[in-house]
């Protein structure tokens, strides 16, 4: 169990009277891969901070098929919608990464939510963010290529972890982008062979930062910058 809470930003950023008043209700706990945090229409009193777990939220339609609309690690709040009025939510959020997190029950959160203007910014300049990653990534799907995009979602993965290592099936990428296996197999193919990344059973080590960036298109760039002015205007 990861012990130090001020490793999720969100709590980083919370006044000291907040952070206190918090504190006794946190729980640490640990997530495995493809665990459901949510799922639609369930109605759940929870807020998650992730520490070292990333989770994503995934879409899924009628006939089964899903991709992921947004990835939050350390630095937010898994059930953001549970702030703004909503008891349930359209989506499922599933651990892509196995780790840690803090859960805190939702009435704790939002009674400081409800009192405090403090309190409200460092939430708001999250989903500010989160809504950012949501629309570009609606319009990368749309514009950009599997390569380009497969380049994006491994970046934000190395930025919501420490290491250059992740640990991800082809199938598990594709799901994730929602396009078919195949795509991402010669995607991935591509950047091996430039020496970018290399990948074995379903790890992938990122050997060129550098050259990943260079391949990504401007979505990732456009995230990360807007993330980078909300974690300005917190401190």
């Amino acid at each position: 169990m990861v012990k130090n809470p001020d490793l999720n930003q969100i709590i980083s950023f919370l006044p000291e009277v907040i952070h206190e008043e918090w504190a006794p209700h946190f729980e640490p706990i640990d997530l495995e891969v493809g665990q459901i945090l949510y799922e639609p229409g369930r109605a759940l009193k929870h807020l998650y901070f992730p520490l070292t777990t990333i989770v994503s939220w995934v879409h899924v339609l009628e006939n089964g098929s899903s991709s992921d609309v947004a990835i939050i690690g350390r630095e937010g709040v898994i059930g953001i919608y549970l702030l703004m009025g909503a008891s349930q939510t359209y989506n499922s959020a599933a651990v892509l990464k196995a780790g840690s997190a803090i859960r805190i029950n939702l009435s704790v959160v939002l009674n400081s939510f409800n009192q405090g203007n403090a309190v409200q910014k460092v939430f708001l300049r999250f989903t500010q963010n989160l809504m950012t990653q949501m629309s570009q990534g609606a319009v990368c799907h749309r514009h950009h290529s599997l390569e380009q995009q497969l380049c994006r979602m491994l970046l934000m993965i190395l930025d919501r972890q420490d290491g250059n290592d992740i640990t991800m099936t082809h199938e598990s990428m594709a799901k994730f982008l929602g396009v078919r296996r195949e795509g991402v197999t010669q995607a991935a193919r591509r950047l091996m062979e430039e020496n970018t990344i290399s990948y074995t059973r379903g790890h992938v080590v990122v050997l060129d930062r550098k050259s990943l960036e260079k391949r990504s298109c401007e979505c990732y760039n456009i995230i990360k910058n807007d993330h980078d002015n909300c974690l300005q205007l917190n401190h």
